[in-house]
């Protein structure tokens, strides 16, 4: 093959107790990447559409993700990327990520797949990079693999894939305004209180356990964020009045998606899910709010071919 024509999804990370570990995919949105072979030893980006990203190559993670993983391959010959950019920047979903894994997901196919998916993680985590240099791996990652995921940060990462029952859904709403990763951390604490610790601890094995056991009834209970919700949660538009509507039909839980502003609620059945977009669909609209919202199951698919 020359060419090739990707799909690369967006995702949700952190996961209420799940602080930079914990991700997954979302169906249906994503960007798509159409990468042709060229005789150029460098690699570029042809055309972009949709959103606004950088087109210069030491800027955009799509070509520096791809420049690493061609520097190791000791590959000399090179690639044009088209972008189709339909993951806002600065959504909370994902949109870095989801350019770096479909670069190097397509090129590695297109060298006839010398690597493994699984040793593609750390050449797609130097394209987050340039987006925000203390990038952890949680959306990049549920990228890659999809489905819901559990990722250690250490230098070579390492991804578990968790099962998710077939009823999960989470319902996730995209206010169409820019929080950008960088500044979003700077209003995190830099110390944390040991029982502030425990209880994001507790809430995460508990999580992973109910996963195990289908269990709805403790999802419900265990699943909270106690490290950073809290702090972010004023910068995310109209986020408590969001979370006490979704809290009314009884959902697992309701927070915050990555650095904001995009929120996402996890439920137990479709129709429930259904219920829940549309009643926070109407608080939006009623606040003159522009936004997208999703429907998605926790077990969709990763980066794939078109």
């Amino acid at each position: 093959m020359n060419s090739i024509k990707v799909f690369s999804p967006a995702t949700v990370s952190n996961v209420c107790c799940g602080f930079d570990v914990l991700g997954f995919s979302i169906e249906g949105l994503g960007d798509e990447i159409i990468i042709h072979k060229s005789d150029l030893n460098c690699v570029r980006i042809k055309k972009i559409n949709g959103y606004n990203v950088p087109v210069e190559a030491k800027e955009n993670t799509a070509t520096v993700a791809a420049r690493a993983l061609l520097d190791y391959l000791n590959i000399n010959h090179g690639f044009e990327l088209e972008i189709i950019k339909n993951i806002k920047p600065g959504s909370g979903i994902g949109s870095s990520a989801a350019c770096a894994v479909g670069a190097v997901y397509g090129i590695n196919k297109l060298l006839g797949s010398p690597l493994k998916k699984e040793e593609l993680l750390k050449f797609a985590m130097q394209g987050e990079f340039i987006s925000s240099k203390t990038a952890p791996a949680d959306n990049v990652a549920s990228a890659l693999f999809g489905g819901l995921i559990l990722v250690n940060n250490q230098e070579e990462y390492k991804a578990i894939k968790l099962p998710v029952p077939e009823t999960l859904y989470a319902v996730v709403h995209h206010p169409l305004i820019e929080i950008k990763t960088s500044d979003s951390r700077g209003v995190l604490p830099k110390k944390v209180d040991l029982n502030t610790a425990s209880n994001q601890l507790a809430s995460m094995g508990g999580f992973v356990h109910s996963l195990h056991t289908a269990d709805f009834d403790l999802m419900r209970i265990i699943l909270k964020d106690y490290l950073v919700e809290k702090y972010r949660s004023e910068y995310v538009p109209l986020f408590n009045e969001i979370k006490k509507t979704a809290e009314s039909f009884n959902v697992i839980c309701c927070s915050i998606s990555g650095s904001g502003p995009s929120v996402f609620s996890l439920v137990d059945n479709y129709e429930e899910a259904k219920k829940i977009r549309f009643a926070c669909d109407n608080l939006y609209l009623k606040n003159n709010i522009k936004f997208n919202s999703y429907i998605s199951g926790l077990n969709s698919d990763g980066v794939r071919i078109v």
